[in-house]
């Protein structure tokens, strides 16, 4: 009995480290979306963007963005909508 008890303290204490290492590795790999998808539906609604971002924006300029990311209209972004906004976004300036 003890030594089951022993054995299930140690996969426990070993299983922590792992899912904190598995949960950072998804944040590097794409996880700003993962984070933006509050509910876990694999779509980012407007208000989970203007939550995401309001470190980095108003909530207007949030909106704005939101809007020109949402390719197809239909107010939510895809994956691969959230990305694009991700990679080179912004534009450069004429020189």
């Amino acid at each position: 009995m003890q030594k089951r008890f022993l054995i299930a303290a140690i996969a426990a204490s070993l299983t922590i480290p792992l899912a904190s290492y598995a949960a950072a590795d998804a944040k590097k790999k794409g996880g700003g979306f993962a984070a933006a998808d509050a509910d876990g539906d694999g779509k980012v609604t407007q208000a989970e963007y203007v939550a995401a971002v309001k470190s980095k924006m108003d909530d207007k300029a949030a909106k704005a963005r939101f809007a020109e990311l949402d390719k197809d209209g239909n107010k939510s972004l895809s994956q691969e909508e959230f990305s694009a906004g991700s990679k080179g976004g912004k534009k450069k300036k004429d020189s």
